[in-house]
């Protein structure tokens, strides 16, 4: 009995699925321009399968975008930034009020937008000492001057300074909380409002070759510094670290209580040999580091407000007692770092 066999038929290669482009491509010559089906595979090279499936399935209508647009188109954006980057005023003006200063028809979603666009955003101030003209210039030379020195002639300066110590936190504390506004007033989301903490002044000194020298609570009775208490105490202490350490140089800043004439007669009859120093200058004293180090070795030891001036002062004690001589090194060891970037901004504010 013959055994029935069949030979198989090769199937045709399946043809690529069209790309939405090329359909539209399809009913765009047959519906617009009048072509036939016939006339449409010739032009594009598509089988006549594919032509007549591209017709009867119609495109689906795609969605709009939804969501604002942005309104302010490139030269917009570019006035925009000119603008606002003109002066302290144009900076600090809320992006509300800005449309209608420049006469634009739109509103503070697109002025938000056009910011973001060109890397631009509203950010808290940060607050600096006062600068003029003439002081920005005295920072300037004084930074020219110095910018070459080594690192042992930073060393021998006996940096000093007084700073303003109170018990708890000193920086902005974060939570996690809720987006929105249901937990903004939640108890565990909120920081107790103190009226009026108690602090203690507090003087130090330092130098990059010996480390730590001395540190003075500045007592209650003694009331405010000025020229008179300032010279009358403070003075006698930096005679005595001198006379110990007779390489050293005296620096100061520009305080009421430091710069009078008084107080520079007191500094000269005493033969103290000083550094000069320009005004408004916080940013390249780098004891002004070590303060914040301080501030934080309370903040993270002692963090609750308290109103015992005895625990405030044993805790600003044990936070100048844990400063290293290896931290001290490494701030003035970066006066030159200091110096540069007041040349780079041309005598304006610094980032220290």
């Amino acid at each position: 009995m013959a055994s029935a066999f069949s030979i198989p038929v090769p199937k045709q290669p399946r043809q690529p699925e069209l790309t939405r482009d090329q359909r539209l491509r399809i009913q765009t010559l047959f519906f617009d321009a009048n072509f036939t089906r016939e006339q449409i595979c010739l032009q594009t090279g598509y089988t006549y399968k594919q032509v007549c499936h591209a017709l009867i399935h119609r495109l689906t209508p795609q969605k709009q975008r939804t969501g604002r647009k942005i309104l302010l188109n490139t030269p917009q954006r570019k006035r925009l930034i000119q603008w606002v980057t003109a002066s302290q005023e144009n900076r600090e003006t809320p992006w509300v009020e800005i449309p209608s200063i420049l006469g634009l028809d739109c509103g503070e979603y697109a002025i938000r937008t056009a910011f973001k666009k060109e890397g631009f955003a509203r950010f808290v101030s940060r607050k600096k000492p006062p600068l003029s003209e003439a002081n920005r210039r005295k920072r300037l030379d004084w930074a020219e001057e110095h910018k070459n020195w080594t690192d042992e002639q930073w060393d021998e300066i006996l940096w000093s300074d007084e700073t303003w110590a109170q018990p708890g936190r000193h920086t902005r504390t974060w939570v996690t909380r809720k987006i929105g506004g249901e937990e903004v007033y939640h108890k565990d989301c909120v920081q107790s409002k103190y009226r009026k903490k108690i602090g203690w002044m507090f003087w130090g000194s330092i130098s990059g070759r010996y480390g730590r020298h001395r540190g003075l609570f500045w007592e209650k009775e003694w009331e405010t510094i000025n020229e008179g208490s300032y010279s009358g105490i403070i003075i006698p202490i930096v005679d005595d670290i001198l006379r110990e350490y007779p390489d050293l140089y005296f620096q100061q800043d520009h305080a009421p209580g430091h710069a009078s004439a008084f107080t520079r007669s007191v500094i000269a009859a005493a033969g103290l040999r000083i550094i000069e120093w320009p005004p408004f200058s916080p940013d390249l004293n780098p004891i002004e580091t070590l303060w914040d180090d301080m501030k934080d070795y309370i903040q993270e030891h002692y963090p609750k407000v308290h109103s015992s001036y005895k625990r405030l002062r044993a805790a600003i004690q044990e936070a100048w007692d844990s400063i290293t001589h290896e931290r001290i090194k490494e701030l003035v060891h970066s006066m030159r770092e200091r110096c540069q970037a007041v040349i780079d901004v041309d005598g304006w504010y610094t980032k220290y």
